[in-house]
């Protein structure tokens, strides 16, 4: 298995980052996740720009050409050969001479490597999640900073959930963990796209193929009123359109995963096998 590492092309053994990185020693980075389909990486323009968007709103350079690192995710491609690949691209502030400032070039790290498929249960039972009052700091970009995520999970588990979603001061859903969240209410499509949470390209994808099938709102539903969900479910890279069926281990609807769900299931599955993917043109990212 072959990695990028600040300019290089190295093996697992090799691929290493100074005890001095930025990233290590304050958790002070972004990153960016996708996958490929036949070999294609879905979307990797939209996934470079969120990750410049990322860096940017953090006060952190690239240190290379959005360019550069499409040709390198290619590059480890034909070298890893993976059938399904995920792709994980990240950036830290580097080396610090005082573990806090940085004046040195950034940390630039990509890593090619097989795809691990979730359980096929989770897409036709569905999954149960739950929320958490933990929240994101700069919820617009992918940082390193996951604390939040991997607390609120260990909460999860203990209580036989997969996914967490953080919920706000107003007692609203926002984004899961890693995953955007949808519902349906009221036979409409809702959807948190505030600056409280990351705009997925999944997402964006099952909202424009859901435009021309149900009325959409980009507003958060609230913890009131989950009594009143008649389906749920997630969007991420590594989970397409995955059915929620329960929250808090209170069902959602019929607690069986629904029509429209399934519907938006099979549109994503001919998108994704379309020759050709056209821009999404995110505005937060362009």
């Amino acid at each position: 298995m072959w990695y990028y590492v600040n300019g290089a092309f190295v093996s697992k053994d090799e691929a290493k980052l100074s005890v001095q990185d930025l990233g290590l020693i304050r958790g002070y980075g972004v990153f960016d996740f996708l996958r490929t389909y036949g070999g294609r990486p879905f979307h990797i323009k939209e996934h470079l720009q969120r990750l410049k968007f990322s860096a940017g709103h953090i006060g952190l350079v690239l240190p290379n050409s959005l360019e550069e690192i499409a040709t390198i995710v290619d590059t480890l491609l034909k070298k890893n050969q993976p059938s399904d690949a995920a792709i994980k691209i990240i950036a830290t502030g580097g080396i610090s001479p005082d573990q806090f400032s940085f004046d040195q070039k950034p940390s630039l790290i990509v890593s090619v490597y097989p795809l691990t498929p979730l359980h096929e249960s989770y897409y036709t039972r569905g999954i149960n999640v739950v929320t958490t009052s933990l929240s994101r700091s700069f919820p617009m970009s992918k940082t390193t900073q996951y604390a939040p995520a991997i607390v609120a999970m260990q909460q999860g588990r203990r209580q036989n959930a997969q996914e967490a979603i953080y919920i706000n001061a107003k007692q609203e859903l926002l984004e899961a963990t890693t995953s955007n969240f949808f519902a349906f209410k009221n036979g409409t499509l809702y959807t948190c796209a505030s600056e409280e949470v990351l705009v997925g390209i999944t997402s964006e994808v099952v909202l424009q193929l859901a435009e021309e099938h149900f009325p959409i709102k980009k507003q958060p539903v609230s913890v009131a009123d989950l009594s009143l969900l008649e389906e749920a479910f997630i969007t991420a890279s590594n989970k397409e359109i995955l059915p929620v069926t329960a929250i808090n281990g209170n069902p959602i609807g019929k607690g069986v995963i629904g029509d429209k769900t399934r519907l938006l299931q099979k549109l994503f599955q001919d998108y994704i096998r379309q020759s050709h993917w056209p821009d999404l043109k995110i505005p937060r990212y362009q």
